[in-house]
């Protein structure tokens, strides 16, 4: 009885901590979004790092180089989403006029067959000024986590700094205790992931900004941009890249066009979420649905859309350190989509 009581405390502890560090999380979500993209690029940034000095590179100037890239990229990407949405802003009025008169054509058809359904009301939600807003809601949201860009760089210059010694730093630090073979796998594992799934949805967002072009669709950069940042975010994310591409063909060129680039975003996510990343990702990381789903669910609310761009990649990270962990790689077998896999990897 007494070591059933314990356990049940040990439970009532470990949820109410739980609680307390979610709580927390909800709290410094100003000051932690940052230093999580902060982290998030010096990992990706890590191993361009490493192989500059492995080419003799002093280490000063392969964190310079490396991180001044990773800037130059976000600073481009960032100066194409604002110009792009700027324009389309201007343009908007245009589209709203545009997009009105099929409602109406819309009704008119349904007419002809007797079919009386409020199309009026039922796209009232959808219009083109609707959905930007809320594209635009989302990415300022994202952008918002990423207004401190002077820190965000300082942060991941530091850390890149951080992670030339870190190892030395944890040998001297733990002595007979330390791991290098177990560290090493974990680090190689989060930047694995990270790679891939940012090599991933930049296939992604080349694949619909070509669709886009070729179907001379406008603003076909600001797609694939869009497709590129979504593609981080599970399930929904594809989704909302997919509805302001379809507005504007529908827009631009009836309903014709609007359902081809329907099935081409799906293709493009298809092909990429179904066999090219399971190809290069392997099952070693791969999380089950309902997981994905959860973290979609929790990070979402705990940090909004921020939250939600972070969701798997914070989500793969614990299962990660959970793997390397002997008191919780049950955990990480419960968190794997194929269990049996993970157990026997963890076995040898």
């Amino acid at each position: 009885m007494s070591q059933i009581r314990f356990t049940g405390a040990k439970f009532l502890i470990s949820v109410a901590s739980l609680i307390v560090v979610i709580a927390g999380l909800k709290a410094a979500q100003s000051i932690l979004i940052p230093i999580l993209f902060a982290l998030f690029l010096a990992i990706l940034g890590s191993a361009p790092l490493y192989l500059l000095k492995r080419m003799g590179v002093p280490t000063a100037l392969s964190v310079f180089l490396v991180a001044g890239i990773m800037l130059a990229i976000a600073v481009g990407i960032g100066t194409i989403l604002a110009q792009a949405v700027n324009e389309f802003t201007t343009d908007l009025p245009r589209y709203t006029v545009r997009f009105n008169q099929l409602v109406l054509e819309l009704d008119d058809y349904l007419a002809e067959y007797n079919l009386e359904i409020p199309t009026t009301n039922i796209f009232n939600d959808i219009t083109p000024r609707a959905v930007m807003g809320m594209i635009g809601t989302t990415l300022r949201e994202l952008v918002s986590a990423l207004s401190s860009t002077f820190l965000v760089f300082v942060v991941m210059l530091f850390m890149l700094f951080e992670a030339a010694g870190f190892r030395s730093k944890l040998q001297v630090a733990m002595g007979e205790a330390f791991e290098e073979d177990r560290l090493k796998r974990v680090a190689i594992d989060v930047q694995r992931y990270l790679g891939i799934k940012t090599f991933t949805s930049a296939i992604t967002g080349l694949g619909i900004a070509v669709l886009n072009g070729y179907m001379g669709i406008e603003f076909a950069i600001l797609w694939g941009l869009l497709a590129f940042l979504m593609n981080y975010i599970p399930f929904v994310g594809s989704i909302l890249a997919s509805i302001p591409a379809i507005i504007m063909a529908l827009v631009q060129f009836g309903f014709g066009p609007a359902i081809f680039i329907c099935i081409g975003y799906l293709v493009v996510n298809v092909v990429v979420s179904n066999f090219i990343e399971p190809v290069l990702m392997g099952r070693r990381l791969g999380l089950s649905s309902l997981v994905v789903f959860l973290s979609l669910v929790v990070w979402g609310w705990i940090w909004g859309p921020a939250g939600m761009l972070l969701s798997v990649p914070l989500t793969m990270i614990v299962k990660i350190l959970l793997e390397h962990s002997e008191e919780f790689q049950w955990v990480a077998i419960l968190m794997d989509s194929r269990p049996r896999v993970i157990q026997k990897r963890l076995e040898v």
